[in-house]
């Protein structure tokens, strides 16, 4: 635990620092757990992260940007309702444990200055956002808990707010924390951590550490390290990323950052986009990986169908039989065994004992034409099957890389075309969210990330002389250069690493990347998707790489 109370003491305060007495101008919620504030402070915006996901909850300033969905949640609404406008008077981490408390000062509906505060419990599973009056009643918060469910606390609109106790010491209690190292009470990393709130197994371990090395008492280490310099700083241990507060870190490699939002920012950009994705994707995942599946078993079905089909002419030759010895045939046999001509073997021919020779002869002749007619329709549904299969394997590949917006633009093409049983939203033909990253010459490379904008860039916004690139003969994203050719060195290989780092092959080496004019690319007509053909391509081979994507500014 790496966020524990000594860290959210000190985030509390940077925050203070860099926000207090800034006021609170726009309010979004990016997923179901994760909400952004724009807060104007020192004549700026600055960027506030707050997310309650039980895997990653946290709080801090951040520089990226975030897709901003169209339509909020009630309890959006409702924090847009008390605390936007609001000025933020103080920010503190309160009780020495992982909750923070903003206290806001907004007019409320009869235009009268009150205070309100925002309660944030950064617990991991127990994660919640309050939000109370100024007289400590709950208006609502993030997740309801009744008194009847045997928690500890009550989370429900009218009750009072009542912060967690479990009989611990505060950790800045400096007299209750000497009073417990004098009655030998504590003597391991396990009962200092048991003994006083919010401490990680980090910190007490270090100062475990600290006294079996040093010639000093455990009361004396800890508040040596309690009194540390802040120095954000992110170590590898045991294989695990592991941050804190100050440099807590011996005998590791240690990275530093500026600040501890800029620590945590970096940290869970990737993973808080895939979790975001993950809160929205589920289900549509499960929907997509379930059809292309079901039409993988339709394939095998119809190749199978197919193979039949090819094998009809021994129903004609069973027919051709029976005629040729129909005088050694009487009605009622249920087989006969007959030298056939073709081959020169003995073959057994099963009969319907109800039916004449002649009758039987017409039977297999039905069955002969009957297969014969489906081989067209067979090769049409087998080519319609295989479309699905690559449509729905593009899908499985853009899903896991779709931000939330390109997630939406997934989620209508899939009613669109009558996968989910909703219908699509009616709004004005928005540009779809392709991404856009710039060289240092100002040239821009467009990259779409769905079906919807690849359309977008290859078909529309492209002109007939710029360079498209994609990941030779895989799924992948639709890559535009804007700049009339030649392209120079450095513009190809950006292109091509962007086309091969959105495509199946992200992991590999060596990945070839075919590019072209636009002009020599062409939509195969209906087709799901965003398929097409090309020609006169040249071919580069490339190792798919993060760090020369962050050679690259990014504008979404």
């Amino acid at each position: 635990m790496s966020m524990d109370g000594l860290f959210i003491n000190k985030l509390a305060y940077e925050l203070n620092s860099s926000i207090g007495m800034g006021r609170i101008n726009k309010i979004y919620q990016l997923s179901k757990a994760d909400f952004l504030f724009i807060v104007r402070a020192g004549s700026k915006n600055e960027s506030l992260y707050l997310s309650l996901s039980p895997s990653i909850a946290r709080l801090h300033l951040t520089n990226y940007n975030y897709d901003k969905p169209q339509t909020p949640s009630g309890f959006c609404m409702l924090l847009r309702k008390y605390l936007e406008n609001g000025l933020i008077k103080k920010i503190e981490a309160i009780n020495g444990d992982r909750i923070i408390k903003i206290s806001i000062e907004n007019s409320n509906d009869f235009g009268v200055k009150v205070s309100y505060y925002a309660m944030i419990e950064l617990m991991g599973k127990h994660a919640n956002l309050a939000i109370i009056d100024q007289e400590g009643i709950i208006i609502d918060s993030f997740k309801h808990v009744s008194p009847f469910e045997g928690q500890q606390r009550t989370f429900l609109k009218g009750f009072s707010y009542q912060l967690p106790e479990d009989g611990k010491v505060n950790p800045y209690d400096i007299q209750s924390l000497s009073n417990i190292f004098e009655s030998k009470s504590v003597s391991d990393s396990k009962s200092l951590v048991n003994s006083v709130r919010g401490l990680s197994p980090l910190f007490a371990d270090a100062v475990l550490l600290k006294t079996i090395n040093q010639p000093f008492s455990m009361d004396h280490m800890y508040n040596q390290l309690l009194n540390s310099l802040i120095d954000p700083s992110l170590s590898i241990v045991k294989g695990k990323k592991k941050f804190y507060w100050f440099n807590i870190f011996s005998d590791n490699e240690v990275i530093h950052y500026p600040s501890l939002s800029k620590l945590l920012d970096e940290l869970y950009f990737d993973s808080g986009q895939l979790e975001r994705t993950k809160q929205v994707s589920k289900n549509i995942y499960q929907l997509i990986k379930r059809e292309h599946e079901k039409n993988k078993d339709k394939l095998e079905k119809l190749t199978r169908e197919l193979d039949k089909a090819f094998n009809a002419e021994e129903y004609r030759n069973k027919g051709d039989l029976i005629i040729a010895n129909q005088h050694l045939l009487q009605k009622g046999q249920n087989e006969f065994e007959v030298i056939n001509y073709m081959n020169g073997n003995k073959e057994s021919i099963l009969l319907d004992r109800m039916l004449t020779p002649i009758e039987n002869a017409q039977s297999y002749y039905r069955k002969y034409k009957k297969i014969k007619t489906s081989v067209n329709h067979l090769k049409t549904q087998i080519t319609i099957t295989e479309g699905e299969i690559s449509y729905f394997e593009l899908l499985l590949l853009q899903i896991e890389t779709a931000s939330l917006n390109d997630l939406n633009e997934i989620i209508e093409e899939l009613k669109t075309n009558k996968y989910l049983h909703e219908k699509p939203i009616k709004h004005k033909k928005l540009i779809p969210n392709y991404d856009t990253y710039i060289t240092p010459d100002e040239v821009e490379i467009l990259v779409g990330k769905n079906n919807l904008q690849n359309e977008y860039l290859t078909h529309h916004l492209g002109k007939y002389n710029e360079m498209w690139f994609h990941v030779k003969d895989m799924p992948g994203s639709h890559v535009l250069v804007r700049k009339i050719e030649p392209l120079n060195e450095f513009e190809i290989r950006a292109a091509a690493n962007l086309a091969a780092y959105n495509s199946k092959a992200k992991e590999s080496s060596s990945v070839p990347v075919d590019y072209t004019l636009l002009k020599y690319v062409k939509k195969i007509p209906g087709n799901k998707g965003s398929f097409v053909t090309y020609s006169h391509q040249k071919t580069i081979y490339i190792d798919p790489s993060k760090e020369l994507i962050k050679l690259l500014k990014y504008r979404k």
